[in-house]
């Protein structure tokens, strides 16, 4: 690394909204992060953003993006995480962490009680990561990244949820309609 990179990579980074216009960087890391196949498309990656009451985190440091989460509330008390994605340069210092805590945090502030997401049982790391985190197994899900390519689900409590007025549900309820976030459809 040369110097100037040990001083990026010092600078704490910055948690902000995703926007539309941060797309491609989203998507780029997306594919930089999950093998092809499981990648998100572009195409689903905007859907994601732009679902009702989607929620996509970034986590950036002089205009280098080194994270993203994105989730979006799925049912009357339901959030799915779509993708928790931290650059291979900024793993294992707490970033996934905080942007994790922080969607969490803005899902139950919408009126959100649950957490789910899909993990690929092979990703060890990421199993315990999430254990960690509170969330825990409550199924399998036969060929989700494909064929012979399985995921657990995952679930979790969110402490923050606050009440939602009845047009809030009916919308989360008409997005819910949305189909399970697969990856490499």
């Amino acid at each position: 690394m040369r110097d100037s990179e040990s001083v990026s990579a010092s600078i704490e980074p910055v948690l902000r909204k995703a926007r539309p216009e941060d797309l491609p960087r989203l998507w780029a890391l997306d594919r930089l992060c999950f093998e092809p196949g499981i990648a998100y498309s572009r195409r689903e990656m905007q859907r994601f953003l732009l679902l009702p009451g989607a929620e996509g985190v970034l986590a950036e440091a002089d205009g280098e993006l080194r994270g993203f989460a994105l989730g979006y509330p799925d049912a009357s008390d339901l959030a799915r995480v779509v993708t928790l994605d931290v650059h291979p340069d900024f793993r294992r210092q707490g970033l996934g962490r905080r942007l994790l805590r922080e969607l969490l945090s803005r899902l139950a502030a919408g009126g959100s009680a649950r957490a789910v997401l899909e993990v690929d049982v092979r990703n060890s790391g990421a199993i315990e990561f999430y254990r960690r985190e509170g969330f825990r197994k409550v199924g399998r899900l036969a060929s989700y990244y494909g064929r012979g390519l399985d995921a657990f689900e995952m679930t979790k409590t969110l402490l923050q949820a606050v009440r939602r007025s009845p047009e809030e549900v009916a919308a989360a309820r008409a997005a819910s309609r949305t189909p399970r976030p697969r990856r490499g459809d």
